[in-house]
């Protein structure tokens, strides 16, 4: 946007009767922001007249008319280079060239047109001109400089040959014609189009195509309601042209200058467009108005977003406006009426805030419930939603359990007029039942939820496992069958087998479903006392449940006769003169005994003659000699036990070895 500087020229506009949009009384789409000490930088050390903003290196170009010089500050308005302007002059007009390498200005005073390299402010070259020449404006374009010059008059200038050429504005005798340069804009999608407009109270707006040797008039037009312009520009897409003025904006075509609109003001403005061609509307400060508008590029009739300076005491006057090139973000200098100048910095000035949440009342649930309940017997709950609210309002409520873990909707009613409600539920699952009971919220209500649990017993299964308590042979094949009833899903059964003692673990002898019967059987071999185990791990509805059967198993055990020196009808013959000996063999097992029991035949019945206890080796053999006197006529009988517990250890069940009949002769 070409503009002069904004002050007190405009304070005597006044309001237009035809409005478009209203700058002076529509309501924005938000409410105003106020700008915040956190977005305003104090200006110290220099004063800031106009500004243009370098987006590569984070600066504004600013122009100080009392010390008559050029600065290049940071976006919190320190100084990062300065450059003194000729002879106590000040500059015009401020460009950057489109590589943001350049920095161009008009210098009124001097005659003159100077480039500067941007990031250090070292001067380039000067370019002078006749004292006749009082310059203005200037846009740099298709590799020239244009600028304007007084009295209805622009140029051309060839920053390598320093040649310039001047032409006259319109047709050569527009009566409107301003003692004033008159302001200049290009466009930024067409560089052949140059906007031109004067600064007198008629109002002309002219339009050129500066593609050939000569500018050629396209159009021209009267800007409505408003003169005494003191901006024109295009906006960033290059389809409108904006103009500023007494009583507004002029907006209008920028291919045609035709379909013009005015968008009245009650005070002076300046316009920019940003790089999205948001139009930002910024006015003098006033506590009866908005001060900033932003109007989208949807051609909204009203702003879209606002902004107010804060204002303590007189208000102060906006000095300029820009928005940095090719972002959102929107600068503004404001000046009060001691001179101290402000920087304000709005990031993201086109992003509309979310509405503030509205006020809610608080909501609360309390329920109540049984703590147990039998499976399929229906449980009642019942709850109070507080937070006047009215009689009907809804609740929802979710019930989560074994079989619905993720939830499934039970219907409840709708709150009576003290907020009570109720439901009847009736789960098949067992195990702990959860109600989630929520109430959404509305506009002006909270969102509430409880919770409360239930404990549902499962059904115990029947379950057996057969062979309990049986007394089986060593080595011995058995079948256990485990037997389910009915469950609900689950048919599986496991049987495990847990043999006497540490050097054996338990083991799982199968894992399996149950026939149609509900049986599941596996064979085992019997070395030991051994517990089996029918485990059902249970369902949704039916409880886990184990059950036992102990089989007690027998040692193998024999009893060997030697120094006999015949067998005759179970009966082995030794001489008295002979000690015999009897072996045992018995299964084995750590530190295990036997007893060996002797028994006589006497007064028609057998009798207790002699016994020990004795340790089998590791092979599980033990052999005894019987010595001493022995006596002939006499019948004996010796056999080997063991005994659970007395025989050094609880493997196996009590057994009793087959008796060996001896007798002694002669």
């Amino acid at each position: 946007m070409r503009k002069r500087t904004i002050g007190t020229a405009l304070a005597a506009s006044v309001l237009a009767t035809t409005t478009v949009f209203g700058i002076g009384t529509a309501f924005a789409a938000t409410a105003p922001t106020t700008l915040t000490d956190q977005q305003r930088h104090v200006l110290s050390g220099y004063h800031a007249d106009r500004m243009i903003v370098d987006g590569v290196r984070q600066r504004l170009i600013v122009a100080d008319d009392m010390a008559h010089r050029i600065l290049a500050v940071r976006y919190d308005g320190t100084i990062a280079a300065e450059v003194a302007l000729p002879d106590g002059t000040n500059a015009g007009d401020l460009r950057l060239s489109a590589d943001s390498g350049t920095l161009w200005a008009t210098v009124p005073g001097a005659h003159q047109i100077i480039s500067w390299k941007a990031d250090s402010l070292e001067e380039i070259r000067r370019y002078t001109f006749g004292t006749a020449y009082e310059l203005g404006d200037l846009v740099l374009t298709g590799g020239k400089v244009w600028f304007a010059v007084d009295v209805n008059r622009f140029g051309v200038l060839d920053p390598e040959t320093g040649e310039s050429t001047a032409f006259v504005l319109g047709q050569g005798n527009n009566s409107s014609a301003s003692a004033k340069p008159p302001l200049m804009a290009v466009n930024p999608k067409d560089p052949t189009r140059l906007a031109l407009t004067d600064t007198s109270t008629r109002g002309d707006l002219f339009l050129y195509d500066i593609s050939g040797a000569t500018p050629a008039l396209v159009a021209q037009t009267q800007t409505g309601y408003v003169s005494g312009h003191t901006a024109v520009g295009f906006t960033a897409d290059g389809y409108d042209i904006f103009v500023t003025g007494y009583n507004g904006v002029y907006e209008t075509s920028a291919g045609t200058l035709s379909g013009g609109t005015t968008i009245s003001t009650d005070a002076g403005a300046d316009v920019e467009s940003s790089a999205a061609s948001w139009v930002a509307v910024g006015m003098n400060p006033s506590a009866e108005r908005t001060d900033l508008r932003l109007f989208p590029p949807t051609g909204e009739t009203v702003p879209s977003r606002e902004f107010d300076f804060p204002i303590s005491g007189a208000a102060p006057v906006l000095t300029d406006l820009a928005w940095e090139p090719g972002a959102d973000r929107l600068f503004a200098i404001t000046t009060d009426a001691a001179g101290a100048q402000s920087l304000w910095t709005i990031d993201k000035a086109s992003v509309i805030p979310a509405p503030p949440a509205p006020v809610q009342t608080a909501t609360s649930i309390t329920l109540k419930a049984p703590a147990t309940a039998g499976r399929g017997s229906g449980i009642n709950v019942t709850g109070t939603l507080a937070g006047g609210l009215p009689m009907g309002t809804p609740v929802k409520v979710v019930r989560t359990d074994a079989e619905t873990p993720a939830g499934v909707t039970v219907k409840a009613s709708d709150t009576n007029a003290s907020g009570a409600f109720s439901f009847l539920d009736f789960p098949q699952a067992g195990g702990t039942i959860g109600y989630t009971v929520s109430y959404a919220g509305d506009a002006t209500h909270k969102a509430s939820s409880a919770k409360v649990s239930v404990s549902v017993a499962k059904t115990t299964p029947a379950l057996t496992l057969n062979r309990n308590g049986t007394v089986n042979a060593y080595n011995a094949t058995v079948t256990m069958t485990a037997r389910l009833g009915a469950t609900y899903k689950n048919r599986t059964v496991e049987i495990w087998a847990d043999p006497y003692g540490a050097d054996q673990a338990k083991r799982l002898l199968k894992k399996g479903t149950v026939n149609g019967s509900g049986d599941l059987s596996v064979s085992f071999k019997l070395t030991r006392d051994t517990t089996f185990s029918a485990v059902f791990a249970g369902d949704t509805r039916y409880a886990a449940r184990t059950v036992t059967s102990t089989l007690r198993t027998k040692v193998a055990v024999s009893t060997a006769v030697t120094k006999h020196y015949k067998v005759k009808k179970s009966y082995y013959y030794v001489r008295k003169r002979t000690n015999p000996k009897f072996t045992t063999t018995m299964t084995a097992y750590p530190n295990r005994k036997q007893q060996l029991v002797f028994e006589k035949f006497s007064g028609g019945k057998w009798v207790a003659w002699k016994s020990g206890t004795y340790k089998l080796s590791t092979a599980g053999k033990y052999t005894y000699t019987l010595t001493g006197t022995h006596s002939t006529g006499v019948k004996y009988r010796v056999r080997a036990v063991y005994v659970t517990g007395t025989s050094g250890d609880s493997a196996n069940y009590t057994t009793y070895g087959s008796w060996r009949y001896f007798r002694f002769t002669s």
